[in-house]
């Protein structure tokens, strides 16, 4: 039983391990795309205007995709919590009480064997 245990929680590791190595490769991936079309639009742009106004340019385009990404983000977090009822305290045990739950229990323990 525990070797089974054991061998569901290796696949499961091995499972996470993988997806945790295809997403660092595609963000690394995406790193150095993004890295390229910032160079291809910077270059493009200083041959429409001036270095400043490409400068501009490019930082209003990023800072808008921050923003656009922080209120996405800030709008996912934003669901109803659903917080569990509560639950009743335990009555505090007395001696009687105990007494009670066993006399329960062994009547109901006897009438299960006849």
């Amino acid at each position: 039983m525990l070797s089974h245990l054991v061998a569901r929680v290796r696949v499961q590791v091995e499972q996470s391990a993988q997806t945790a190595a295809i997403g660092l490769f595609a963000f690394i991936a995406l790193s150095v795309g993004l890295v390229f079309w910032t160079m291809a639009g910077w270059l493009f742009l200083l041959t429409v205007t001036t270095p400043l106004n490409a400068a501009v340019i490019l930082a209003a385009v990023y800072t808008g995709i921050g923003l656009i990404a922080l209120a996405m983000a800030s709008v996912r977090r934003k669901k109803p919590v659903v917080r569990p009822e509560p639950v009743a305290a335990a009555p505090d045990a007395s001696l009687e009480g105990l007494l009670a739950a066993f006399m329960t229990g062994m009547n109901a323990g006897a009438r299960t064997r006849s």
